[in-house]
């Protein structure tokens, strides 16, 4: 009787100590595949080099998202300075644009739309409703036959439209064209990587973030193009604790004559803890990402 309890005793013992083992040797190669994987296997392609920059293009807006060897651009800048755009798409090895929005019908934002179309194919392109705007459309007609003429498609953006570059996701979060404000109009997108969130509304105000709120009570980020180039009738207290960025970029000229961006919106910005830089100071800001964080390097220190 006691040999059968001690040999019962025995394989337990034995037993155990085979889980205990197998237990640390699979929390080891568990261990071990985590710090290896990349070297194994490469680094995934959403953070292989993924980056988002905006241009300092003066007082306008232009952006450029990169993923996986694919290419976005969200607005084009003004006309004369169209130039630095082609510059830094050449520096950076990009011949074509897999993505091309324009935010709304003004010239600072799609002043070059033309010239871009002609000397790059897109592969889509995104814009607004043009039967909605007040502004001359000429450079916005040619550009969409120039980006028909390559292949490209054309989309005029709706909420929930949803595009790919590389890892990124860009979706349409907002786009009112029925406001009384051509800003206002602007198409309001939300793009994805990973486990990060950058939010981009072109000339937004008040009144559309207002409503973009409204139909998005759950839209947070963490890096914010801060509206309009910060105007103060943009990136109110209200925006701002709704969308709770932590990183932040201004698009802005160089002692521009509308003050942008107005020390109010620099006071909101401080406040709600948003750590921020701007073109006409920084220059060229860019956001490179990887899995655990997001650097920011900027052309020139403020």
């Amino acid at each position: 009787m006691r040999s059968s309890i001690r040999k019962t005793r025995n394989i337990i013992a034995v037993v155990l100590a085979a889980a205990i083992l197998i237990i640390s040797i699979t929390g080891y190669l568990i261990d071990l595949y985590r710090k290896t994987k990349d070297w194994l296997f490469g680094t995934p392609a959403a953070y292989n080099g993924a980056y988002v920059e905006m241009l300092d293009v003066g007082q306008g807006d232009c952006i450029l998202l990169v993923s996986g060897g694919k290419a976005a651009l969200i607005d084009t800048g003004i006309k004369t300075k169209f130039s630095a755009v082609k510059e830094e798409l050449k520096d950076k090895n990009i011949n074509s644009l897999d993505v091309l929005i324009i935010t709304h019908n003004h010239t600072d934002h799609m002043g070059s739309v033309d010239m871009l179309t002609k000397a790059y194919p897109v592969k889509t392109f995104i814009i607004p409703d043009l039967n909605k705007t007040d502004e001359r459309t000429d450079k916005m007609q040619e550009a969409i036959e120039n980006v028909k003429k390559s292949g490209g498609e054309c989309i005029t953006a709706a909420r929930g439209t949803e595009v790919s570059v590389g890892e990124f996701t860009l979706t349409v979060v907002g786009a009112y064209y029925d406001e009384k404000d051509e800003n206002d109009r602007s198409i309001i997108t939300l793009a994805k990587i990973g486990k990060w969130k950058f939010l981009f509304t072109g000339d937004a105000q008040e009144s559309a973030e207002n409503r973009l709120m409204q139909d998005n009570p759950y839209l947070k980020c963490d890096v914010l193009k801060v509206g309009h180039h910060g105007s103060m009738y943009s990136s109110t207290e209200e925006f701002l604790e709704a969308t709770s960025p932590t990183l932040a970029m201004i698009s802005c000229g160089k002692g521009n004559k509308y003050s942008h961006p107005h020390d109010v919106v620099l006071l909101r910005l401080r406040q709600a803890g948003v750590q921020f830089w701007r073109t006409d100071t920084n220059g060229n800001i860019t956001f490179d990402i990887t899995e655990q964080e997001i650097t920011v390097k900027t052309e020139k220190e403020s």
